[in-house]
């Protein structure tokens, strides 16, 4: 096959004639407005994923209007002890990409991109603090080394290299900026209702890309495997489709009205964090999951996953086979599909929020796992019964393209570094925009 060079919204990217086709029909689906998912393009059924707020209405208002707005702040899984081989930096940073701070640490400590280590990227369009280690061997200028949008506030040595998933959550503090005038009390009855019923734990729009380019060039890789991409977008692509899975598994459970609801055989795991298990007293796990001491942990399909059995198990083939992405399953596709569980809700326990009359709106706090979309949760919150759901994509005010969007920045870091087949489970690694 013929490659060619294509433009894709504005950015050159390197693609065969089948890349091309792909993103043509996608492109075509999507101006023809229709909902029918009859294909793993199909945008989000917006009526079915709002009903989840039974009617409640949003705050209305606009967050992440310039950086201070949307600040993240990393809860790390461990601190560093004080000895060993690596330098944790903790880091903070204005309105640039975890990419651009890989890239440039690596050229002032003299060591290459792929020697930088972080627990999961976060966002552009934010104040963040996070932990990044470097190898000790780069001799580190630490605590008051800085450049363009970023410093280094703390310098501390330890005995391993951060991994992807390295880190229990993220701390969010955002402004909502414009809200409605009685927002306190909408924004009251949203959470209490969250509170009882969980947050489905969806993968927000950026993990797909701007207009879901990041999953249209996975679905291309793997009819076409051969495609010249470099290793890091591969890898981000592919996790599109199988969060893309996971998503559509959770619509499905929504809209069957099942997603609070046992099944039998399906994998269950504890809440906020544990072991998975298989369901197989009805009755007792179903005390357990309205209590809120476990949830359906739905499929990042793979190989090596925890297989559901019974009529769940029907479910989730049956899904696959409905988006022909059966191939997910292939052993020999190797370690980029070993797939692993993703729980399907998640509890807002610790959100607070106060007014800000300044900005006419309120100021919101709460944690979230690792793995979890802020922008989901604030979706549901701002737009209530009118919320469109976690792939709809970018909306004024949401600012949803994140991190995985194809943006030249992002192509550009993905052409310097190298991928070190850091996470065995590609799926629910926190790769890309803040979780």
């Amino acid at each position: 096959m013929t490659c060619q060079r294509f433009r894709w919204g504005g950015l050159v990217s390197v693609g065969c004639g089948v890349h091309a086709e792909i993103i043509s029909k996608y492109r075509h689906f999507c101006k023809s407005g229709s909902e029918t998912v009859d294909s793993p393009f199909a945008p989000a059924n917006s009526l079915s994923w709002s009903s989840w707020l039974a009617g409640l209405q949003g705050t209305g208002g606009r967050v992440k209007t310039t950086p201070e707005d949307f600040q993240v702040e990393e809860i790390p899984a461990y601190e560093p002890v004080g000895d060993g081989e690596y330098v944790y930096l903790w880091v903070k940073k204005r309105d640039v990409s975890a990419d651009h701070i890989r890239r440039e640490l690596a050229r002032v400590s003299g060591i290459t991109p792929r020697e930088v280590g972080m627990a999961g990227l976060k966002d552009r369009k934010a104040i963040t603090w996070q932990w990044i280690s470097v190898p000790l061997k780069a001799n580190p200028a630490g605590q008051g080394l800085c450049g363009a949008g970023w410093t280094v506030l703390r310098a501390v040595r330890h005995r391993n290299k951060l991994r992807p998933g390295h880190l229990r959550g993220n701390r969010f503090r955002l402004v909502v900026r414009e809200a409605k005038a009685n927002w306190e009390s909408l924004l009251g009855q949203v959470v209490d209702h969250l509170k009882k019923v969980g947050v489905p734990n969806a993968y927000g729009a950026q993990r797909f890309g701007r207009d879901r380019q990041t999953l249209a060039l996975g679905l291309s890789l793997l009819e076409n495997p051969q495609l010249p991409v470099n290793p890091w977008l591969r890898r981000l692509a592919l996790s599109a489709v199988q969060s893309h899975v996971f998503n559509t598994w959770v619509l499905n459970r929504l809209k069957a009205g099942t997603l609070r609801q046992v099944i039998e055989g399906e994998i269950l795991g504890h809440c906020p964090r544990g072991g998975l298990f298989t369901a197989v007293d009805l009755v007792a796990e179903q005390k357990r999951l309205e209590a809120g001491e476990i949830v359906p942990a739905g499929p990042i399909p793979g190989s090596r996953i925890l297989p559901a059995k019974g009529p769940a198990g029907l479910i989730e083939s049956q899904l696959l086979e409905e988006l022909n992405l059966c191939k997910l399953m292939d052993p020999s596709r190797g370690r980029l599909f070993c797939g692993t569980r993703r729980r399907a809700l998640l509890y807002p326990s610790d959100l607070v929020w106060h007014a800000a009359p300044e900005v006419r709106g309120y100021r919101l706090e709460f944690s979230l796992p690792e793995g979890s979309y802020a922008t989901v949760l604030a979706g549901m919150l701002l737009e209530g019964e009118s919320w469109r759901g976690p792939e709809a994509g970018e909306k004024e005010g949401m600012d949803e393209a994140g991190e995985e969007g194809l943006t030249e920045e992002s192509l550009e870091a993905a052409e310097l570094s190298e991928v070190e087949g850091e996470s065995a489970t590609l799926g629910d690694s926190p790769v890309g925009g803040t979780e």
